[in-house]
């Protein structure tokens, strides 16, 4: 296991903080699908002590930092995502895979499919009973090898497996170990730079999480108040209203004029790309032997 800026990295090393518009951009490029795995509430027990969500809430601000758009993966609420994944089998049914099909954010349709004054219950906050190779599969996940009855299934070939658990606390501990000033010491700014400390395997994963917290259901416990969506202009779940209705007059399917999905889109691009960035996705498409349609 290697660490991302040890002594070869000298002492003037510091975290590099991407802009929000860059980061997005490279978003743009990855499967929307990447951003809708499993996740859990923040309400319930923690796994993490105080010290340890402090450091993780400092990685998250490095990973996805504050801006003049909006907060930080911290103020998002990823260390909340995060603790509450490690904890999820401490709930019965564990939380990892919110039910639905409805949260309580927007309403049921009248008759006429216009917008009636009645919503569901937040169904996002009950979850799915796992079935036994799902529950397996988790408890490696999060527990690993030493923690699951009879171990990995294939730990004799492949070596045992560091559940996400123990990965997590103890890439903290080690990144604590490892920086060079007192911890309590730091302002939760300065402390950002403990980012560069985390060993590899550790540093992956939680880059992972805290990506995923941003853009996940907010019942999971991160992007706090569709924060993460309205960065990226995501309207979020759009049931049970959802975007088209059915004209009761003409029983033809049309679009809300609000957010057309038929017709053509007449509003204003929120966040256009800019000429670079355009380019970068043009000599993608030419070196992957795709078609510009413009």
């Amino acid at each position: 296991m290697t660490q991302h800026g040890g002594a070869d990295s000298g002492s003037g090393s510091s975290v590099v903080r991407p802009s929000r518009r860059l980061f997005l951009q490279v978003l743009g490029a990855l499967p929307a699908t990447a951003w809708l795995s499993a996740g859990c509430s923040s309400s319930g027990p923690r796994y993490l002590t105080d010290t340890e969500r402090r450091v993780l809430g400092a990685c998250a601000d490095a990973i996805y930092p504050p801006d003049d758009t909006g907060p930080g993966a911290a103020g998002l609420g990823a260390v909340d995502f995060i603790d509450a994944l490690l904890t999820a089998f401490e709930h019965d049914p564990p939380r990892i895979h919110a039910a639905g099909p409805f949260s309580d954010r927007n309403p049921y349709p009248a008759t006429d499919g216009s917008p009636s004054s009645r919503f569901p219950p937040d169904q996002f906050l009950e979850y799915l009973p796992l079935s036994r190779v799902q529950r397996a599969g988790w408890q490696l996940r999060l527990y690993g090898s030493r923690g699951t009855p009879g171990g990995g299934p294939n730990d004799a070939v492949l070596g045992p497996v560091i559940g996400l658990r123990d990965l997590v606390r103890d890439g903290i501990q080690q990144a604590i170990e490892s920086f060079p000033t007192p911890i309590d010491r730091l302002s939760d700014e300065a402390l950002q730079a403990i980012y560069d400390y985390l060993p590899d395997d550790a540093r992956a994963q939680v880059e992972l999480l805290v990506l995923q917290s941003v853009f996940s259901l907010p019942e999971y416990g991160g992007n706090r108040g569709s924060g993460g969506w309205r960065l990226i202009h995501f309207d979020g779940d759009s049931m049970p209203l959802g975007y088209t209705y059915v004209d009761p007059a003409t029983q033809v399917i049309r679009d809300r004029p609000e957010a057309p999905v038929l017709g053509r889109e007449t509003r204003p691009d929120p966040d256009a790309m800019d000429d670079e960035t355009i380019a970068l996705f043009r000599a993608a498409t030419a070196v992957l032997g795709g078609k510009a349609f413009y």
